[in-house]
């Protein structure tokens, strides 16, 4: 079409042709549906070849394929194989005219976004499949790394596409691209949860222990959940550098709120002096806990760790009676999400503040304080820590 006008046929100097007097090769209505078929087949080819590989990925996570990468960081060729044909579907195009590259473009994207919507169903199903039985799916830690990895080279590939071929003139569609990006980047982020999901699943009973009488005497549940994560985290390093920041600062959070939890779980109930000895233990444990994930992660572990709310709770059992309005505007000028219920059930390991009189200073303090919105990580942890069940 390019050609046909061109100096190398009819504008050739020795032709001497009037292309006015000759027109187009082909009509505009002609051309459009010569287009739009061209386009539906490349739609189709999408969809098929998507298909096609997502059943070869889904056959690996059953049978168990073991991942082999020369790379540090597990992956498959899915992303690239994706990327080199919406790159050559592109070339081809940019050799006609813009709008049709415009629209190609378009499509691709939009095709890329269906297909990380089908590999959600099936990242669903399979970590579904796995959790039923969990023998029955070997390298399953390996194959959800790599899911995420994958998914991180997808929007790496959106981005890249985007600047080779998006026109800076063009502000239409924009959308489809930040649904791409969102696509992907919502699915690392649930897969990542996956991986933990499985690591806190084998943490469960220690969890469980923390806060009751053998926990009193006994380090070994924290130690133990140390220990296990660590054991995790050596098989987290196949992540690529942001995807194991986003999973270690995620299994940061999680370890925070599960102490926390069992911490407000009316699990002990101690007098004065025996609080002031539990204080201490949870501040040992509390520094140890962020310690060890200094050591796997410093960049993720020392802004604003979570770890640190661990700390601060505990101060709140050593306070005297007369100060503990004046530490509970502290914490709540801290802490905007804390409630009344977190508060009261903290003091329950406290038996030497009457039930009435506590819930009274809680109230004046909360009533008193400033009403303020935190996005802060550490008073995040207080809006997922919900009980069921009352005290009073």
């Amino acid at each position: 079409m390019n050609t046909y006008p061109g100096r190398e046929l009819m504008q050739h100097p020795d032709l001497l042709i009037d292309l006015s007097d000759v027109g187009p090769l082909v009509s505009k209505q002609r051309l459009h549906e010569m287009e739009t078929a061209y386009l539906r087949t490349m739609e189709r080819n999408y969809q098929e070849w998507m298909t096609k590989t997502l059943e070869t990925e889904k056959t690996d996570w059953i049978n168990g394929v073991e991942m082999e990468s020369t790379d540090q960081y597990y992956h498959t060729s899915a992303p690239m194989i994706i990327y080199q044909m919406i790159d050559q579907n592109l070339q081809v195009t940019n050799t006609t005219h813009s709008d049709l590259t415009f629209n190609a473009l378009i499509l691709s994207i939009q095709q890329m976004t269906k297909y990380g919507h089908i590999y959600r169903t099936a990242v669903i199903e399979y970590k579904e499949r796995h959790f039923r039985d969990r023998s029955q799916a070997p390298f399953f830690t390996q194959h959800i790394i790599t899911i995420v990895n994958n998914c991180q080279q997808m929007i790496e590939i959106a981005q890249q596409l985007k600047q080779l071929y998006w026109p800076k003139s063009k502000t239409q569609h924009y959308e489809e691209f930040e649904k791409l990006v969102k696509t992907y980047q919502t699915l690392r982020d649930e897969t990542g949860l996956v991986l933990l999901e499985e690591a806190f699943l084998d943490l469960e009973g220690h969890f469980n222990e923390l806060f009751t009488a053998k926990w009193t005497t006994s380090s070994v549940s924290v130690d133990t959940i140390c220990v296990t994560l660590e054991d995790y985290f050596q098989d987290y390093n196949h992540l690529r550098t942001a995807n194991f920041e986003y999973v270690i600062g995620e299994a940061q959070k999680m370890v925070a709120k599960r102490y926390i939890k069992a911490m407000l779980s009316k699990r002990l109930n101690k007098n004065r002096a025996e609080c002031e000895v539990l204080a201490k233990k949870i501040a040992k444990e509390a520094k140890q806990i962020k310690v060890f994930f200094e050591k796997v992660a410093p960049n993720v572990a020392k802004s604003d760790s979570p770890i640190d709310v661990i700390s601060n709770l505990a101060g709140l059992l050593n306070c005297d009676a007369e100060m503990l309005v004046l530490d509970l505007h502290s914490v709540l000028s801290s802490y905007p999400s804390i409630t009344e219920d977190h508060l009261v059930r903290l003091f329950y390991l406290r038996n030497d503040f009457k039930s009435s009189e506590l819930k009274e200073k809680v109230q004046d303090a909360l009533l008193s304080r400033k009403s303020t919105i935190s996005h802060d990580k550490q008073d995040a942890i207080f809006k997922e820590i919900v009980f069921s069940d009352k005290l009073w």
